[in-house]
């Protein structure tokens, strides 16, 4: 019980509570790399700050990110990056509307098939969305939309855990401001199990409604993901994993990216470092994310 119980703290994918009441402080600075669909390369800093409190079963979370972004491409969701374009939605609407006429017109079976190339900047084609010189803004900062989310664990054994969660993200802010100025819901069901030792398997599941932009319908994508993590005895950890996604506009490949990071754990709390790789154009291109979950208060 508590190896698993510590290895899921250090994870933050799966929040059971390790005490009857507890808050925690929760935060991530990550930066996102890529050109997505995009002519342009988009690089993204993100500062999340949030609190976890914990009574019994239940955990309850809100955190606010902070953006530091060159260009109004990408879109900040709790799902991940999403290239919409801001306030040229109009022209990736535009684009994903020819990419499914010629997909349809082609015979095939109307799906995308999906491009497991990294993009870089040199890499371009015909397919790339044009938006205008306004769009690189250089680096400008902005507040992201909070999230809010709920998550209750149903099964807990010595070997096996089941948690099920709901997210919203608030919108606070547009088009203008990285945001698309409508709500997302989105609900989870993840679980893990303990192979031997300190190794332990998880993967997670989870529906997304998003809100749509005023120029451009998001579609309501199915998320999965698939981990392997080990803790050693001295405190140090190592994680790797897969995310794949439906992608949220039609006509785009899905969003799939591997990834890998070491986790340090201590009675306090814990800290992580991630490095991800996107396969396909609807990803970042690279991403690189350090996290850190710290014990504010608890009762035993």
């Amino acid at each position: 019980m508590r190896v698993l119980g510590r290895l899921v703290g250090l994870l933050g994918v799966l929040p059971l509570p390790l005490a009857a009441q507890s808050l925690h402080y929760e935060g991530s600075a990550s930066l996102a790399s890529g050109t997505y669909i995009f002519a342009e390369r988009t690089n993204s800093w993100i500062l999340s700050s949030g609190l976890a409190l914990t009574a019994g079963p239940v955990t309850v979370r809100a955190s606010v990110p902070a953006y530091l972004q060159n260009t109004t491409l990408i879109a900040g969701t709790t799902v991940g990056p999403i290239p919409t374009g801001g306030a040229s939605s109009d022209a990736v609407r535009d684009s994903s509307a020819a990419r499914r006429g010629r997909d349809a017109s082609g015979g095939g079976m109307g799906a995308v098939a999906p491009d497991f190339s990294v993009a870089t900047a040199e890499s371009g084609t015909a397919d790339e969305v044009d938006v205008p010189a306004s769009a690189v803004t250089g680096l400008r900062a902005t507040v992201g939309d909070p999230n809010v989310g709920v998550s209750a664990s149903l099964l807990r054994t010595s070997r096996i855990s089941l948690m099920l969660g709901a997210t919203a993200k608030i919108p606070v802010t547009d088009t203008a401001s990285l945001g698309t100025g409508a709500w997302d819901v989105g609900g989870s069901l993840s679980v893990s199990y303990v192979l031997g030792g300190s190794t332990m398997l998880s993967a997670n599941l989870g529906y997304w409604v998003m809100g749509d932009l005023p120029e451009l319908a998001l579609r309501n994508p199915i998320l999965g993901s698939v981990g392997l993590a080990h803790l050693f005895l001295t405190g140090w950890g190592f994680s790797s994993g897969v995310y794949a996604s439906q992608s949220m506009i039609e006509g785009f490949a899905d969003p799939v990216s591997l990834g890998a990071g070491v986790m340090r754990g201590a009675s306090l709390g814990s800290v992580g470092v991630t490095v991800s790789v996107g396969l396909t154009e609807t990803a970042p291109d690279v991403s690189i994310a350090a996290s850190w979950r710290f014990n504010l208060l608890s009762n035993r």
